[in-house]
């Protein structure tokens, strides 16, 4: 009897190992399929950029290498961010209010003079160059964030990945001393070339009919759950030193010396820019696809770890790692 029951078992491993073998096959199946198609889309770019003049090959390289104080750019100042990489920054202003920047006029001998008059207006258009795309690759179509990877034009977007990459945003102006300006509620990372201020009009900016936009805009990237900060997280916020209050943004010696956040001015506006970060989802469609339940991200001079659980997402931690400082080594002031 016990033979008959081992040679049952041994059937039913073997169908369930055949039935693994056969899910292997097809997800093998599926790889090489997605592998060739990128295969050829690769080769299809490839043969393009081959065949295409030298005017247009040129525009293939690094964004970084790009002379933005050529005929064709004229930058009139760098921006200073509270944000020091693309990764957690928002895609959109206006989502973090909290988040402050500046910008120091540089394309004039008597900055100043040129904001005379403009702290009579709330808000500013900022006119910016994505400079740290990498690879410049501009596609007819994109995917963007909120279609989680259906595409559309790259003009009925705010792709960064443009053929000429210039981007726009909507950003408070807070104060103007000199020649610089202090804005908050912007998107916009540390070091990013500046090529106009414009300022916003309501009459003039907003549309004097009903407007109407694509559906899909409304299916804004959320994390709908929960926020909640580790006892440790919390004892960080009430430890950290902030910045002072008014239009002063500390030198990066200055932060690196004490330990001093550049921008954000209390426990209250670091914690509540987090929310909005973490709420805004800033994980790109891929680390979504792939699960990732943990992830990172730095603002001002601190790194912020996150995790994901059930319906609700936990700070783990608030540090001032050597990930930030080394990437506060390349802020000029």
């Amino acid at each position: 009897m016990s033979e008959i029951t081992a040679l049952n078992q041994i059937k039913q491993d073997t169908q369930l190992l055949k039935s693994s073998l056969k899910t292997l096959k097809e997800d093998c199946s599926q790889f090489f399929s997605e592998f060739e198609r990128s295969l050829n889309e690769i080769k299809n770019v490839l043969n393009t950029q081959i065949s295409e003049p030298q005017p247009t090959a040129m525009k293939r390289k690094l964004c970084s290498d790009v002379d933005y104080n050529s005929d064709n750019f004229k930058s009139i100042g760098i921006f200073r961010s509270c944000f020091l990489t693309k990764n957690g920054t928002p895609r959109q202003p206006g989502i973090c209010p909290y988040a402050r920047g500046t910008l120091t006029i540089n394309c004039f001998n008597n900055p100043e003079h040129s904001l005379d008059s403009l702290s009579q207006f709330s808000h500013v258009w900022l006119l910016f160059l994505f400079h740290d795309n990498g690879i410049y690759v501009a596609k007819a179509k994109i995917s963007p964030p909120r279609l989680n990877g259906t595409k559309v034009g790259v003009f009925a977007s705010r792709s960064p990945h443009r053929p000429n990459n210039i981007g726009m945003s909507l950003v408070k102006l807070d104060s103007i001393s000199g020649g610089t300006m202090f804005l908050s509620g912007v998107d916009l990372i540390d070091g990013t070339p500046v090529l106009d201020v414009k300022p916003y009009i309501s009459v003039y900016d907003t549309p004097s009919v009903p407007s109407t936009s694509a559906p899909w805009i409304n299916n804004i990237p959320t994390i709908d759950k929960t926020v909640i900060f580790s006892h440790h997280a919390d004892c960080v916020l009430a430890m950290l030193k902030y910045a002072p209050d008014g239009n002063k943004i500390l030198s990066n010696r200055s932060v690196k010396k004490s330990d001093c956040l550049r921008f954000f001015r209390s426990a209250d506006e670091l914690k509540q820019s987090i929310i909005d970060i973490i709420s805004a989802d800033p994980r790109s469609v891929f680390r979504k696809k792939q699960g990732d339940t943990i992830f990172c991200f730095p603002v001002d001079s601190v790194d912020v770890k996150v995790e994901v659980k059930g319906e609700e997402v936990h700070v783990l931690d608030i540090s001032q790692t050597d990930y930030v400082r080394s990437l506060l080594k390349n802020v000029s002031t």
